[in-house]
This record gives C-alpha cells, sequence and structure tokens, in this order.
C-alpha cells in the first residue's frame, strides 16, 4: 500500500500542470519592409529591409534592424490605421511615418 500513497500526489501534480493552459503564442514571420517618412517626398518605394512581424491578440511588433514599432490592438483607429492587403499590411501614423510589411520581397513582384 505504501507504493500507491507515494504515487497519488505525483499524480495529482501531473494532471494539476496538464490542466493548465498555456499562454496564446505569437505568430511570427519573416518579411520584408518599407518604412516612408512623412518628411520624405519622393515617390519612390524606400529600399525594403528584412524584418520581423510579430502579432499576438491583435498587438503587432515589426522589428527592423535599427527600429522597433508596436501597435496596440487597443490603439487602432486612434494612434495609427493599419491597412491590411494581401501582400502585406501598412501602418501609418498621420505626420509621422507610413510603414509596410510585406509577406514576399517587393522588388520581386
Amino acid at each position: 500500500m505504501r507504493r500507491s500513497t507515494t504515487l497519488l500526489p505525483a499524480l495529482i501534480m501531473l494532471l494539476t500542470c496538464a490542466c493548465v493552459p498555456l499562454p496564446p503564442s505569437a505568430d511570427n514571420t519573416k518579411a520584408w519592409c518599407s518604412l516612408f517618412s512623412a518628411k520624405d517626398n519622393s515617390e519612390g518605394l524606400p529600399e525594403p529591409v528584412r524584418c520581423t512581424f510579430s502579432q499576438r491578440q491583435g498587438n503587432v511588433v515589426v522589428s527592423m534592424p535599427q527600429r522597433t514599432f508596436d501597435f496596440p490592438a487597443k490603439e487602432q483607429g486612434k494612434t495609427y490605421q493599419r491597412d491590411n492587403h494581401s501582400s502585406g499590411i501598412g501602418f501609418s501614423k498621420e505626420g509621422e511615418f507610413t510603414l509596410v510589411v510585406f509577406w514576399q520581397d517587393p522588388r520581386l513582384q
């Protein structure tokens, strides 16, 4: 009978751990980004650079080599605009910048 009493606490702990939901993970993907400054009046596409796009529960983080951008879902339509397309997503802050995230290198499209 001794053996079953020592296994019971371990079994309870295992079942408890198995029932605890894990936090939702973020969707991450490598992408291509072009950053348009509001001060720049050029018509051409800025040179796209590799970036990482991450989204979790509607909150987006875009990481570029020299800068990281945060776009909280609750701020959409207030402090920035989001524009979804089949080829990527655009984020705009009026008077500041537009960041375009492409799923594939736009120079090849």
